[in-house]
């Protein structure tokens, strides 16, 4: 595996999180078609699967500061 910027990939988990929970807000409007931002946010989820895949391998080598687990969460909890 190339070397990893683990710094890069939290960075991108973070982003992809904040733009799912960005697409989903927005395709609750009554002034949008839900379908044009599920597309979009289907993108982002596999994208964040595949980053986080490869941040779990770095995990278990021991590379990382923070844990998988807290820097993923729930993509419907509100933001304090």
């Amino acid at each position: 595996m190339p070397d990893v910027d683990i710094r890069s990939i939290s960075v991108c988990i973070q982003a992809l999180q904040d733009a799912i929970r960005h697409y989903e807000f927005l395709s609750q409007s009554q002034t949008v078609d839900p379908d044009d931002y599920e597309e979009a946010k289907y993108m982002y989820e596999l994208e964040l699967a595949r980053m986080s895949g490869i941040y779990a391998a770095e995990e278990k080598l021991g590379k990382t500061s923070i844990p998988l687990a807290t820097l993923l969460r729930d993509p419907t909890a509100q933001k304090t």
